[in-house]
């Protein structure tokens, strides 16, 4: 993104958290884990194979993340989401 934005990397950074209130990579973890929320909601993958497809190579790491993040893991994000998904259908 720093090569893109044509910016020093301290530039960006802090236009960055300017412009959306995060850093970088707290607004990358975001993306990612809102994609993991629909996969949830969605899908019966694994949750290994959700963090990798959402970009997180170690699915300990997504995990803890998801749980600091949303306050629920992962698999307590499936059961109380997906139901209600299902429910609205």
């Amino acid at each position: 993104m720093v090569q893109l934005s044509g910016l020093t990397e301290r530039s960006f950074k802090r236009r960055f958290k300017l412009a959306t209130g995060m850093t970088p990579m707290e607004y990358v973890h975001t993306l990612r884990l809102e994609e993991a929320k629909q996969y949830l909601e969605t899908t019966d993958e694994p949750v290994e194979a959700i963090a990798e497809l959402v970009g997180y190579a170690d699915a300990s790491f997504f995990r803890r993340l998801f749980s600091r993040r949303v306050g629920l893991t992962p698999s307590q994000y499936r059961r109380r989401f997906r139901s209600m998904r299902l429910a609205m259908q």
